[in-house]
């Protein structure tokens, strides 16, 4: 598996969003919320939506660095969410949004999705 966070990662369809945002499925872990809607019988793996909003983070480089940083994170760690897609076998569609008006540190974040991928 490449380590790469390519565009077939990155959730942009309309369609699945809609879904996605209408599913009951939701993991609080704070500083995040992670909504959650698995296709089955698709082939395993998982497209993500990180979502920073304005009104809790206002400086655009903030928000760009938070979302560059769950990125990050979210592409070395891969495998514990295709082993979850591939153990349901289904195709994840994933939301992160960050909920807090502070920036995270790298361990805080790095602990928080830790625990939100295992509850997935």
């Amino acid at each position: 598996m490449s380590e790469g966070f390519s565009k077939a990662y990155r959730l942009s369809s309309k369609k699945a969003i809609e879904a996605l945002f209408q599913s009951k499925e939701k993991i609080l872990v704070f500083p995040f919320l992670l909504r959650s809607n698995i296709v089955l019988d698709a082939s395993p793996g998982f497209s993500i939506l990180i979502s920073v909003p304005k009104k809790k983070i206002k400086k655009a480089v903030a928000r760009n660095h938070i979302k560059r940083m769950i990125r990050e994170y979210v592409r070395k760690n891969k495998s514990i969410i295709l082993s979850k897609a591939m153990d349901r076998n289904g195709f994840y569609h994933l939301s992160i949004t960050y909920l807090w008006e502070e920036e995270p540190t790298t361990t805080l974040l790095e602990e928080k999705l830790n625990a939100i991928f295992q509850k997935l």
